[in-house]
């Protein structure tokens, strides 16, 4: 039972320096906790698998041309059938597609994604509905009765949980439908789902050229890896090129994981820098927490010379040693624990705010039994980190000099060595995470006051979805977009209203165009220009305030029987055509699309998309929804009054379509505020780590300088009998914080020249800044060592040379 005598004897120790216990115990609660927090969220956001059998193999086939990787893009059934029939390596390979869904009951409507797709779709997440059935081979068939699944969400709000819902049939885009089955709460597959209808696709009705888009999904086979799969995917697809070079030259496919199709892949950098942040605070954390485990070894250094001179035993030394250093870490563990669990409560409801749409629905965040088993072995790893080198130095001292040394606790000159290369490591780290931090804030805050090129203030936006089975023809889309404007512009509380395909700020896919006389064969489509491809009703560019600024703007008379017109930004005409001075007359195509337009305007620099990167400067072309017609638009709308637009947008449509809803009605500011959300909150997660890093820095040089200066009261007290003066003691003590802080600062400055020019090639920002920022962070981080040192320093002078000397 010595093991108990141990640790009892740790706790009496522990409790005989309650200040000491405390402070070390809160300190490795801020390492943990924030390391616990983290780990959770990213595993959740970016890798933890579909909570679905076998959902670590779950993955998606999405389309790449030449070389190019587009994501969780569809491919064309055709190629679908193909990897299939060939594919060895994945297994359980099915496809879905989206369409609208309007669900109208009792004249009012609302807007859903669904899914269209066969019953293996639910075979391959092994779900079962909790009411009703799934499909069957025989509601796939064209023109079988219409069918739907719905989700509990569904059901439950929508429906109010009514018990004889199965059967019952309700209007889905006009057409009655009947209720087959309940799916359980929580599935929405394959992404945020809560409307699953048959797919009805004719193979008989379409050729390999115009065969529908579809998303495909699959199984990696037991022991295949994404990178096995691509091979395979990528001998088939250069099949394909062989037997259909027309359209499938320079085509290939690639598996991804749903996580990397939602979150997108160029998100890892920015999740690896995260990680790297939290990993520097836990470092930093052990780094205080051995150091002053350190001093305390020091100071109990005669101690241990007497325990071992009576014939202790080095081992059961350490091991009492060790169980400090264990008990500090589990109670700062279990504090962590609470601190990770109460942030993730408040960051899924934070979440919400920040994806521009609905998160996805494996994002749950908690601290689930992984992420528990993962802290018991990080607090197990942490206590030997801390505990082991403190107690190992303890046991090593020389007795002899020890017992000889009149000063209890003297510091011999390898602890000492320690204790100052742990305090440059806490410099070093702090120093890298708050620079790193301040830099997103940079990028932050420059993305919250960029201009946009539009006046959103007073303007609100609204999304509608107009099902194919009724808007199929241009005739049908133009009817419904001039009775919208008509019927919006009447309204008291509505001055003016237009339409877009996509409103600026919102998410945008640039598409390739040719200009003319600069046309590049299809195998070099990789290398054409690209730019956002925006259909607006003409006047909507004035409601927003964009700018002419040669030419004119799209008027209604560019029709279907007119000269096809697009009006360009700067942007594009700086871009493209650089060396020309007159861009009016000037004529591009979309790439693979016959028919010229002719530019006749050109408007100030819009952001289409996000305020970053690429996207920041990635140029628009504007068409006419009278000669581009689309079935997917945002309405705009304003108010000179800047009354709340929601009812008025809503009853307007209404009024057009009952079976028609409109959605994601809110003020377009709030629409481009939302860009910047997640950027912010990865912001303030760095400046938390940073600020925190700063405390514990701060602190732990505090703690060691304090307890090194006490241990030379005695030196100190000398050296003032001698006639040293107070200035000469204090300018001594500082420079050996400032020689630390030196070396910590030239360690950090690599340390972030390296990582911070990463975020700024990612977001497209200036990477001088990050120098700038480094310069300011260190003259922060200075002020706080020197205050550090200074203060101990200040305290050691203030004591008598005779109570010096008395020291023990």
């Amino acid at each position: 039972m010595s093991w108990l005598f141990d640790l009892k004897y740790a706790i009496r120790l522990m409790l005989k320096r309650p200040g000491f216990t405390v402070f070390t115990m809160l300190i490795m609660a801020c390492g943990l906790g924030l390391c616990i927090y983290m780990y959770s969220l990213i595993n959740t956001l970016a890798f933890k698998p579909l909570p679905f059998p076998g959902g670590e193999r779950m993955v998606m086939v999405s389309p790449s041309m030449n070389g190019i990787r587009f994501g969780d893009s569809p491919m064309s059934y055709a190629d679908f059938k193909d990897i299939r029939d060939k594919s060895q390596r994945l297994e359980d390979i099915g496809y879905y597609y989206g369409d609208v869904a309007n669900v109208s009951i009792d004249g009012k409507a609302s807007h859903y994604i669904a899914i269209r797709s066969r019953s293996d779709l639910f075979a391959f997440t092994h779900t079962q509905p909790i009411m009703g059935r799934l499909f069957t081979d025989a509601d796939t068939i064209e023109g079988a009765n219409p069918v739907a699944v719905i989700g509990y969400e569904l059901w439950q709000n929508y429906f109010g949980g009514r018990q004889d819902i199965i059967g019952q049939r309700v209007q889905i885009n006009g057409i009655g439908t009947e209720i087959i089955g309940i799916m359980p709460l929580g599935y929405e597959f394959p992404m945020n789902n809560q409307i699953w209808l048959p797919s009805q696709l004719n193979e008989a009705k379409f050729t390999v050229e115009d065969a529908p888009k579809v998303s495909i999904f699959a199984k990696l086979k037991p022991g295949i890896n994404l990178a096995d799969a691509d091979v395979e995917l990528q001998d088939i697809m250069a099949s394909r090129a062989l037997q259909y070079p027309e359209i499938n030259t320079g085509r290939s496919a690639f598996t991804i994981t749903f996580m990397d199709s939602f979150i997108g892949e160029d998100s890892k950098p920015i999740f690896l820098v995260m990680l790297l942040g939290v990993g520097f605070v836990l470092l930093l954390a052990c780094c205080n927490v051995g150091n002053l485990l350190l001093a305390r070894a020091t100071e109990r250094s005669k101690e241990s010379a007497i325990r071992i001179a009576h014939g202790a035993p080095t081992f059961r030394l350490v091991i009492q040693m060790m169980w400090e250093s264990t008990l500090i870490c589990t109670l700062g563990g279990i504090l962590g624990v609470l601190f990770a669990g109460w942030g993730l409560s408040l960051t899924n409801g934070l979440i919400r705010s920040i994806v521009p749409v609905k998160p996805a629905f494996w994002w749950e965040l908690g601290l689930d039994a992984d992420v528990l088993l993962k802290t018991v072995l990080l607090v197990v790893i942490v206590s030997l980190v801390t505990g082991l080198l403190p107690a190992w130095k303890m046991t090593q001292c020389n007795i002899n000099e020890v017992l000889r040394d009149g000063t209890r606790g003297a510091q011999s000159r390898s602890s000492g060595r320690i204790s100052r290369i742990l305090v440059i490591f806490e410099v070093a780290l702090s120093c890298a995470v708050l620079s790193l931090g301040a830099l997103l804030s940079l990028v932050v805050y420059e993305a919250t006051k960029i201009d946009y090129g539009v006046q959103p203030q007073g303007i609100y936006t609204g999304k509608i979805s107009l099902p194919d089975q009724y808007y199929n023809t241009p005739e049908s889309l133009l009817t419904f977009y001039n009775r919208l404007q008509s019927d919006l512009e009447a309204s008291p509380t509505i001055s003016k209203a237009g339409m877009m395909s996509s409103v600026p700020g919102a998410f945008m896919v640039a598409s390739k165009v040719e200009l003319e006389g600069r046309q590049q064969l299809r195998s070099q489509q990789n290398l054409l220009p690209r730019a956002n491809n925006v259909t607006v009703m003409p006047g909507t560019l004035k409601l927003l305030g964009v700018k002419l600024e040669e030419g004119r703007m799209l008027s209604l008379s560019d029709d279907q029987n007119s000269q096809k017109v697009v009006v360009i930004t700067r942007s594009f005409a700086q871009r493209y055509w650089p060396e020309k001075s007159h861009i009016i007359g000037k004529r591009i195509r979309w790439a693979g699309k016959n028919g010229w337009y002719t530019v006749v305007g050109v408007v100030s620099h819009v952001i289409q998309g996000r305020p970053f990167g690429y996207s920041k400067r990635m140029p628009t072309v504007y068409r006419s929804l009278m000669q581009a017609p689309v079935r997917h638009l945002s309405v705009v709308a304003n108010s000179a009054q800047r009354e709340n637009l929601t009812i008025p947008i809503e009853q307007a449509v209404a009024d057009i379509d009952t079976g028609l809803s409109v959605y994601q009605v809110k003020p377009l500011a709030q629409v481009i505020a939302r860009n910047t959300a997640g950027l912010t909150y990865i912001a303030i997660l760095f400046n938390v780590f940073g600020m925190i890093a700063v405390l514990l820095a701060g602190s732990g040089i505090y703690g060691v300088m304090a307890k090194a200066i006490s241990q030379r009261y005695q030196e100190l007290g000398i050296r003032r009998a001698l006639g040293a003066t107070e200035s000469r003691i204090i300018h001594m003590l500082m420079k050996q914080g400032w020689l630390q802080l030196l070396i910590g600062l030239l360690i950090s400055g690599p340390i972030v020249m390296f990582v911070g020019p990463l975020i700024t090639r990612i977001l497209g920002h200036s990477p001088w800044s990050v120098w700038a920022l480094f310069a300011l962070t260190a003259a922060g981080i200075s002020g706080v060592v020197s205050l550090a040192t200074l203060l101990p320093a200040l305290k050691a002078v203030r004591l008598r040379p005779m109570d010096a000397l008395r020291e023990q």
